[in-house]
């Protein structure tokens, strides 16, 4: 499949998109990549289910969000859905909850793609490919992300017979384009050229990797730095000023881990080859992180990448300076803001710079 190809298979899928309309009290919040197994020691769900249910039971349904689950909802690419829907029936019910109060979108992945073909009647929830949020300011194109993947889209079949009859006997966890940074790249570069082109925000999944405003994790990193000389030079009081140089040290160190890590993360900050840098992809991360879950919190007034994790799995964002978590009711599990930016100045920005 040629390049031209995936934009015109991503204009269709825009088109034919459903469609939702922002009111003032409108908020969202977005997840992708649960992949829900049979509860084994081979579901990649096990592990955060607990934090994914306490986040949703008391956080996003009291505060009335509407539930968009940006595919590969099920891992139906490994198991049965009678059996998924079984081990996590408390998750389906909640889900109901959010259905009962008119705020679900299902949107498909690769590894729930198979759904078409259940029989409908054992499956609770309607779902679509693809979703539009129109905001006032411009609009908010939802997808999984595997649409702009050749590789995914010619053979995803072969995928999940090599993960169901490989992966499962050996208990091998399940490997995506998750563990492969080119295809990652190469899926975000698609897809955020057709969307500075067609001048509008794209959210995805798939790639397990948390974007906001175009930016990966060195990349945020390396702006907030440069963002913290800028207000030491300007700042006057001596103790401020500490408090400043401690914080570009701390993330100075957390940026130096990363590329120790990989080397090559530096070729993944050219901003996608784009002569400016155009704040249209964003991506909501996963819901199998091992230090926690990410998801999107989107309102009438911003765009939001939130961090959730239990202080008892990991609680180095509690040691880390530049941080400021936030405890929600039950003493263990915290909120914690990574980025945030009004939707009117990012639409301004994707129109003026495409």
């Amino acid at each position: 499949m040629k390049i031209k190809q995936v934009y015109k298979q991503l204009d269709v899928l825009f088109e034919e998109a459903e469609r939702v309309k922002f009111e003032k009290n409108s908020k969202f919040v977005v997840f992708s990549d649960l992949h829900m197994g049979d509860g084994s020691s081979k579901d990649d769900f096990r592990s955060n289910a607990t934090l994914f249910e306490n986040v949703l039971q008391k956080y996003y349904l009291p505060n009335d969000f509407g539930l968009i689950l940006n595919g590969d909802v099920e891992e139906l690419q490994r198991f049965p859905l009678k059996k998924i829907m079984s081990k996590w029936s408390y998750v389906f019910d909640i889900f109901k909850k959010f259905q009962a109060n008119g705020g679900i979108w299902k949107l498909l992945g690769n590894h729930d793609l198979t759904l078409v073909t259940e029989d409908q009647n054992t499956y609770p929830m309607a779902y679509n490919e693809a979703l539009v949020l129109e905001h006032p300011s411009g609009e908010i194109f939802l997808f999984h992300g595997h649409q702009a993947s050749t590789t995914y889209q010619k053979h995803n079949k072969l995928v999940g017979y090599t993960l169901k009859y490989l992966a499962n006997p050996l208990r091998i966890t399940n490997y995506s384009v998750a563990h492969d940074s080119r295809k990652q790249y190469a899926i975000e570069k698609k897809v955020y050229h057709h969307a500075s082109f067609r001048k509008h925000m794209a959210i995805i999944g798939h790639t397990h990797r948390p974007l906001f405003e175009s930016l990966s994790k060195p990349e945020r990193l390396k702006y907030q730095i440069e963002r913290l000389c800028r207000d030491f030079a300007r700042e006057e009081k001596e103790d401020v000023k500490k408090s400043i140089k401690k914080l570009i040290k701390s993330k100075k160190k957390e940026l130096k881990k990363i590329f120790k890590k990989n080397p090559n993360a530096l070729n993944a900050t050219q901003l996608y080859n784009s002569i400016f840098h155009i704040p249209c992809l964003f991506n909501s991360g996963c819901t199998i992180g091992k230090r926690g879950i990410t998801c999107l919190e989107i309102d009438h007034e911003k765009i939001s990448l939130i961090h959730w994790f239990d202080k008892n799995v990991s609680d180095k964002y509690l040691k880390r300076k530049g941080y400021e978590p936030e405890l929600i009711d039950d003493g263990h599990i915290f909120r914690m803001p990574i980025n945030e930016e009004f939707l009117d100045y990012i639409f301004t920005r994707i129109r003026l710079l495409s």
